[in-house]
């Protein structure tokens, strides 16, 4: 298939089942009213008396606008002048207590971090940011509810009957957002539509959306310059290409090998396996059950047997992928789009990247990629904050603010001179900038992405090709943002458990048939009912 050029990279890689199981309301949902299935509340109509009106910000025109593709508007500069949109600033004074997650390294303290001094002085309000590590971020959840240490805003995690949690914790911001309400915070009326389906439990608005789609799709990125350096081609047609590939990219006498991680999805997306679920026969079918499972397996088995993926992809942690993808020790790399701005300013100069789509297995045409969620997580306002509501959604709203105004740019670039260079008229993070504008504000509100990526000359383009390319045709999972409540009890050991097998059966461990077992295993202990309560939402929802 045709190669899509770009610049680097990405986040997080699921390396196991997870990825195949969607995980549909672990982060969002929408509310069963009590333990599966879904009430009358949660249809598609009671979802449309209280969603939020949509007000598009126009101060900006797009370069490259990404509507009819139906993915992020693209910029090729940042305004020389740019408009400042927030008059006045949003806190009242007192501190605002925020629980969220990360998936960058934590930043300097409050007293070693000028950014977040500056930050602080703009908003208004002295902001405490209690991050924790995404792969931690469900059992802190777990305990800052138990305690009940949830702060004034925090990021709805995963735990069981979601609905009746927020009804006791969480403030209902439907007096306050729903319909033309909303129109007070204009930055929140800037989310998409969509978006808000995830904040919306049993009619009642629970949560601001922080919204991603498309750019959260996961594709393979590759060292570009290491492959001309090779004469190696940036396309593969087939798995066996693939396969041939890797074998030349990797000489781990030099100690480079051609994955820096596992490919898990990628594989699995040669093999045309469903995006987490799908219907079939009246009744909703997890990806896991699909018969291509094995033949991606054994594939991936393949290259960990044959040395092409880095030794240490199962012990690792995320920035030791980065580090490899970003020296050329491992010039392959699963990632999603949204990562791409974090490898830019992570690879070693002279580096560039290509996007490699996905094959069909067998060189019958492409692969199906899966298309990332519409929400990435959703946050909400503490009751022990019901007083103050209007001061924390001007924040949200604040840090909402878009691309092309300058508190966008204080947001992500902070002070030109400190955190950031103008380079050929465009902010481009330093060394301490990187450091210290790492506070996980893009996972307390955030307005629709832009794609914008001054670090190296036509990155913006690039990356607009790549996923114009790429995400029309992606896989959508028919069930994101739907309510299980088994899934919310069992779906982590599930998980866990199916993790393991995947990991046994890669390692070799395991044969590949050990996985019509795991499944089965899998479907008895709750997959099963996960998949009625899934569907049963589904039903109601169309």
């Amino acid at each position: 298939m045709a190669k899509i050029d770009s610049r680097p990279l990405t986040r997080r890689t699921l390396i196991g089942a997870g990825a195949a199981l969607g995980l549909a309301g672990v982060v969002t949902g929408c509310s069963n009213g009590g333990r599966g299935g879904s009430s009358g509340a949660n249809d598609a109509a009671s979802k449309a008396k209280v969603r939020p009106a949509y007000l598009r910000y126009e101060g900006v025109e797009p370069d490259l606008p990404g509507h009819e593709f139906g993915i992020p508007d693209a910029y090729l500069r940042y305004p020389a002048d740019p408009v400042r949109v927030i008059t006045d600033p949003p806190g009242d004074g007192k501190p605002i207590e925020v629980l969220t997650s990360t998936n960058t390294p934590i930043p300097p303290k409050l007293s070693q971090n000028e950014f977040w001094q500056r930050f602080n002085e703009r908003v208004g309000s002295p902001v405490q940011i209690n991050l924790t590590p995404s792969v931690d971020y469900g059992q802190k959840f777990a305990t800052a509810v138990a305690g009940d240490t949830l702060g004034d805003i925090f990021m709805i995690g995963a735990i069981p009957q979601k609905p009746q949690l927020l009804a006791a914790k969480a403030v209902d911001l439907t007096p306050h957002l729903s319909g033309d309400k909303i129109k007070k915070y204009p930055f929140l009326a800037n989310l998409p539509d969509t978006s808000w389906n995830a904040a919306i439990f049993d009619g009642k608005i629970y949560g601001v959306p922080i919204p991603r789609g498309a750019i959260s799709t996961e594709v393979l990125y590759a060292r570009k310059d290491v492959f001309e350096s090779q004469g190696l081609p940036l396309e593969v047609t087939s798995a066996e290409e693939f396969v041939q590939l890797c074998r030349q990219l990797t000489d781990a006498r030099r100690n480079r090998f051609a994955l820096a991680d596992l490919p898990t999805q990628f594989v699995r997306n040669m093999f045309a396996i469903p995006n987490a679920w799908s219907e079939a026969d009246g009744r909703l079918v997890s990806s896991l059950e699909d018969p291509a499972q094995q033949d991606a397996l054994a594939l991936l088995q393949q290259l960990w047997k044959s040395g092409f993926v880095h030794p240490d992809a199962f012990t690792g942690q995320n920035h030791d992928r980065k580090t490899r993808f970003g020296n050329g020790t491992g010039p392959l790399v699963p990632g999603t789009f949204s990562g791409w701005p974090t490898y830019l300013q992570t690879m070693a100069p002279g580096g560039e990247i290509a996007i490699i789509g996905p094959p069909a297995h067998d060189g019958s045409g492409v692969g199906h990629t899966w298309l990332g969620a519409p929400t990435i997580s959703v946050t909400a306002i503490s009751k022990a904050a019901e007083g103050r509501v209007e001061t924390m959604l001007a924040y949200l709203n604040y840090l909402a603010a878009p691309f092309g105004t300058s508190e966008y740019l204080f947001r992500k670039y902070g002070t030109e001179g400190v955190d950031h260079d103008l380079v050929d008229g465009n902010p481009v993070l330093t060394q301490l900038g990187f450091a210290e504008t790492q506070l996980g504000l893009a996972y307390q509100a955030d307005g629709p992405w832009a794609i914008f990526l001054p670090e190296r000359t036509g990155s913006s383009q690039a990356c607009f090709d790549a996923m114009k390319e790429i995400c029309p045709d992606a896989l959508a999972n028919p069930v994101d943002g739907l309510y299980s409540e088994t899934n919310i009890r069992k779906g982590g050991q599930l998980n866990r458990d199916i993790d393991s097998l995947t990991s046994d059966i890669i390692q070799g461990r395991k044969p590949v048939s050990a996985w019509t077992q795991g499944v089965a295993k899998w479907k008895s202990a709750g997959g099963d009912k996960i998949a009625d309560e899934l569907y049963a939402a589904y039903s109601a929802a169309r």
